[in-house]
């Protein structure tokens, strides 16, 4: 499998997940699914990880090779910048969904519904934006 296709792979993964938190976003606050709950809670960080880690591998010197250094460093920081910031909302997604299935979260149904909506939407934007790079339309 090449680079591209793993990488193409870990987005399949991650949106996903992506589409199991619209679903438990959807259902809240009468229809939560434990289950559904445990494995995102479970698979979300590491997935977002694992999708970080073959960027930095594959894309990064791809956009490197495809811009000035200059533009390319830039925008390479930038992107950077988004995946410490998804990384760390990741983790707070995953600890949000521990929560919810033991009852103890102290974030109201409108709270917790924002939050996933949030993340979701900034990865599905996240993955759109990366896939138009690798294939050099931006």
């Amino acid at each position: 499998m090449s680079g591209e296709d793993a990488l193409e792979e870990g987005y399949q993964r991650l949106l996903e997940l992506c589409d199991r938190l619209e679903a438990i976003a959807d259902s809240l606050p009468r229809h939560i699914d434990p289950a559904g709950c445990r494995e995102v809670a479970d698979r979300l960080p590491s997935t977002l990880m694992a999708v970080h880690r073959l960027e930095d591998e594959i894309l990064f010197p791809a956009i490197l090779a495809a811009r000035c250094p200059d533009d390319g460093q830039l925008l390479i920081d930038r992107l950077r910048d988004e995946h410490r910031h998804d990384g760390g909302s990741a983790e707070h997604v995953a600890r949000v969904l521990n929560e919810l299935l033991h009852g103890r979260t102290p974030h109201s149904w409108e709270t917790i519904g924002y939050m996933l909506r949030a993340f979701f939407e900034t990865v599905r934007r996240h993955v759109a934006t990366e896939r138009l790079l690798l294939s050099d339309r931006i």
